[in-house]
């Protein structure tokens, strides 16, 4: 799930943005319409605590624009699925924590590391010959509201330090046999990655606050 939003939110890789490219163009522009105006109505909102992850917050804005992005990845996808608000703010926790981590294990990336990784991928989507990948990135930025130069070097550097340091966890995770090797068997990686996330969830669950009777996340 969380590779969806991140693809869209940020457009991490070409390969990734090409995986969109041939959904029809009509409809995608009328998801990223309908997208930017949802994110612009959240931006406007008052901004308040909505739970805590081990003493890192997340606001009512962070899970709304969190819910945004995932419902516009399932339509990107086609795929006919509701998400729950139970289910994405668990998601959204589990991502914190996949975060804190990669800190504690001490792989984690650094902000200034992400921040070259943001540059480096520009380059790369700039110089692509395949003008569909850059009409995506260009509807990624658009509906942040932020100016080409401001979503590389505010906005994507944030989320790419994220997905960087769960990725230098994951590698840990496999050099010491936690997890198998992915592409040898990638089968077998998926289930163990998915009970490996439960597993942490359910050790830091009894931590997680939430301040809203909206939501209450199961154990």
């Amino acid at each position: 799930m969380k590779k969806l939003a991140i693809s869209l939110s940020v457009a991490v890789l070409v390969g990734t943005a090409l995986a969109f490219s041939s959904f029809a163009t009509d409809e995608q522009t009328d998801i990223f319409r309908s997208l930017k105006a949802e994110l612009a109505d959240i931006n406007s909102t008052k901004e308040i605590s909505f739970a805590q992850v081990e003493n890192e917050d997340i606001t009512n804005k962070e899970f709304q624009i969190y819910k945004a992005y995932m419902n516009a990845n399932q339509k990107l996808n086609n795929i006919q699925m509701n998400l729950s608000d139970n289910e994405l703010l668990k998601d959204l926790v589990i991502d914190k924590l996949l975060v804190q981590e990669a800190e504690k294990q001490g792989v984690a990336v650094s902000l200034k590391e992400a921040e070259v990784h943001s540059q480096e991928m520009r380059k790369i989507l700039e110089s692509t010959t395949d003008e569909k990948a850059k009409d995506f990135q260009k509807n990624v930025i658009e509906v942040t509201g932020l100016s080409e130069e401001e979503y590389w070097e505010k906005h994507a550097p944030s989320a790419y330090r994220n997905q960087l340091s769960v990725q230098n966890l994951i590698e840990k995770l496999v050099q010491d046999g936690i997890l198998p090797n992915a592409v040898e068997d990638p089968d077998s990686f998926d289930k163990a990655y998915q009970n490996y996330k439960e597993d942490l969830y359910a050790s830091h669950s009894k931590k997680v606050k939430i301040f809203t009777n909206e939501i209450q996340l199961k154990d």
